[in-house]
């Protein structure tokens, strides 16, 4: 895996964000893997992170939540050995330079998340690990940006070449306003930082995800769960469920056939087309043998059978060679 380049992805990478949705339950979390894996996802992503390095103990209800759903390094390897089995990718985001350490072994793909955006020690050392990148940019401004880019760049000066960074266009706020999801910045980081972008996901429902696909990101994440309703932790509710997630993974394949190629082509079935709403030159009138043909001898129908508009030069200002009857289709032998 470690040879995943954004730069030529065959087609649009869905990732199901599990996250902490496990809530510290390793069977919880394999159940998700399960789920996800059904539902056709190419990967899942979970958080790797010690509340202590993660949270001030003065936020005593927090610090406890999230101690809770702490898991460790022989609980992420029993996911990612499940998740293999299940044939999908696993991969997670560290909150600190210590939990690099904890998935440089297991983890193909390391995310930084939009909150670390401006933590550049935590990028830099994800960064030396030699592994794809994917950098998420909520909360942040253009400045923020080429500040994380720039320090991956000085560690890895042909990532870009490489096909390792992946720029994620993400509004981190929980659930994302319809109005304030901003497709088209996806449009701006391509142009403005020259990688491939793709899009994590925190509004309701799934449609957001779909639109970004047709926008042009590569990577599409968003958050999963089990179960969205009667849940305390407060990631359910963005969530989508195996049915939300099936569904959105077929759409976006669906997406992808509507998109087809950024080249300019005639597809087989338009092919077909071009006799019958292309035209050619008629003769307007009869038109004698001898007479050199003017603008007002012709006329210009379908369906298409020989010269069309783009060939006039060819045809007006030549003598006929032969009598052209009316309503004739205007040949070489005529010219």
């Amino acid at each position: 895996m470690n040879n995943l380049n954004f730069n030529k992805l065959n087609k649009t990478f869905i990732v199901a964000e599990i996250g902490v949705n496990h809530e510290g339950d390793v069977n919880c979390a394999k159940r998700m893997i399960d789920l996800a894996a059904k539902s056709g996802v190419d990967a899942v992503k979970f958080q790797t992170f010690t509340a202590e390095n993660y949270v001030s103990r003065k936020h005593d209800e927090r610090f406890k939540r999230v101690k809770k759903f702490e898991l460790n390094y022989d609980d992420f390897s029993l996911i990612q050995r499940y998740a293999k089995k299940k044939n999908i990718i696993f991969f997670s985001t560290p909150l600190h330079p210590k939990d690099i350490n904890t998935l440089k072994k297991i983890s193909p793909i390391i995310k930084i998340s939009s909150g670390d955006l401006t933590y550049l020690d935590l990028i830099k050392n994800a960064a030396l690990t030699n592994k794809p990148l994917i950098l998420s940019t909520g909360l942040g401004d253009k400045k923020d940006i080429k500040n994380a880019v720039s320090v991956i760049e000085q560690d890895r000066p042909n990532i870009k070449k490489k096909g390792e960074l992946l720029i994620m266009h993400c509004v981190a706020a929980y659930p994302t306003p319809e109005n304030e999801v901003n497709l088209k910045n996806i449009e701006w980081l391509k142009q403005n930082f020259n990688y491939p972008v793709g899009y994590s996901d925190h509004t309701l429902g799934i449609k957001a995800c779909e639109l970004a696909v047709a926008y042009g990101a590569v990577v599409i994440e968003k958050h999963f769960t089990y179960r969205k309703e009667n849940q305390v932790f407060h990631d359910h509710k963005i969530s989508a469920d195996k049915k939300d997630m099936t569904e959105l993974v077929n759409n976006i394949r669906n997406v992808e056939k509507f998109s087809g190629s950024y080249e300019r082509k005639i597809g087989k079935s338009e092919k077909k087309m071009f006799s019958h709403l292309r035209r050619s030159v008629y003769a307007r009138r009869n038109i004698p043998e001898g007479k050199i043909i003017e603008y007002e001898d012709i006329i210009l129908l379908r369906p298409a059978k020989g010269y069309g508009p783009e060939n006039l030069k060819t045809i007006i200002g030549k003598k006929a060679k032969k009598f052209i009857k009316i309503d004739s289709l205007i040949k070489k032998i005529h010219l």
